[in-house]
């Protein structure tokens, strides 16, 4: 919701989060979402979708490097990444930073967001867009997986809130993982954003995980503050290939070492432990039975 010089983003009937706006530069009514970005007092520039709180300036790189960077870094030798949504670039930015990248494609459906980032969020993508390595495309996301014959070393979902109706909603599914799995090469990752996982709010992304274990031999759950959001944000990465060894300290150390990780502002091997220690309610739920639900084409996800 706007108002005059606020933006209310209400968190269901009882709670919401405020921002105070210095300037708006740009709302416009994509075929897709309502677009906003502004400068705020507090976090800098801000992208808002349809009002909801996408990245800040101030700690965009918090949300970007969580969600690429252990993936990325899991994979021995990535060359070859495939992205859904990230329409902001910043997850470009994030997958270049390791030198053996040799072709990324990113598939946003909403092509103006993507030409509204390239003109106001240059501090996201850093000219990743122009990076010869790195091809566009604006389409569907699982549209373009079901039918491409490319496989990847890591494929990243970037993709908003699964609300209803929303064609997001669709690559939270079981059958989403099944064909991303069945589009990475032997070894590769997958990483997700996987909703808040504040306590009490938390359900989404226990089904989203619990999902994920039914598809892939290796999954963990992993959050963190997101200040602009005023939530603990949840992650996930999977893979059919064991992650302990590849997320030992020693191993993460030496692949930061080699690829460009001293550029990082957030994420080492310190966070790395601070990001995959869970708390009681998150671990308890995981495990419940009850807790949850597997998500399906016929039985979607829908936050609120």
């Amino acid at each position: 919701m706007k108002t005059q010089n606020w933006i209310i983003d209400y968190r269901g009937p009882n709670r919401a989060n405020m921002y105070r706006l210095k300037e708006t530069i740009v709302i416009k009514q994509s075929r897709f979402q309502e677009i906003m970005i502004v400068e705020t007092f507090d976090f800098g520039r801000a992208l808002f979708l349809d009002g909801i709180p996408q990245s800040s300036q101030l700690d965009e790189h918090i949300y970007h490097e969580c969600l690429i960077q252990p993936a990325m870094l899991a994979c021995p030798a990535p060359e070859t990444v495939f992205v859904a949504g990230g329409g902001e670039g910043a997850n470009l930015r994030e997958i270049l930073r390791h030198p053996g990248v040799k072709r990324v494609i990113m598939v946003d459906i909403d092509d103006e967001l993507v030409t509204l980032a390239r003109q106001h969020l240059q501090p996201w993508h850093e000219g990743a867009f122009d990076d010869p390595r790195v091809t566009v495309l604006h389409d569907d996301a699982r549209a373009f997986l079901n039918h491409t014959s490319e496989t990847f070393d890591c494929i990243i979902s970037d993709m908003t809130d699964p609300l209803k109706g929303s064609p997001a909603a669709y690559l939270f599914t079981r059958e989403f993982f099944l064909l991303v799995k069945s589009r990475l090469n032997p070894g590769g990752t997958f990483a997700m954003q996987a909703e808040t996982t504040n306590l009490g709010e938390h359900l989404a992304h226990v089904s989203i995980i619990k999902t994920l274990r039914s598809v892939f031999a290796d999954v963990r759950s992993f959050h963190t503050w997101i200040p602009f959001y005023g939530l603990s944000w949840g992650f996930a990465v999977a893979s059919d290939r064991a992650l302990d060894e590849a997320f030992s300290p020693v191993q993460l150390t030496e692949r930061l070492r080699q690829r460009n990780g001293h550029q990082l502002k957030y994420y080492d091997v310190e966070t790395h432990r601070h990001l995959f220690s869970l708390p009681p309610y998150l671990r308890h739920d995981l495990k419940d039975p009850k807790k949850g639900m597997i998500i399906r084409d016929d039985a979607l996800l829908e936050v609120v």
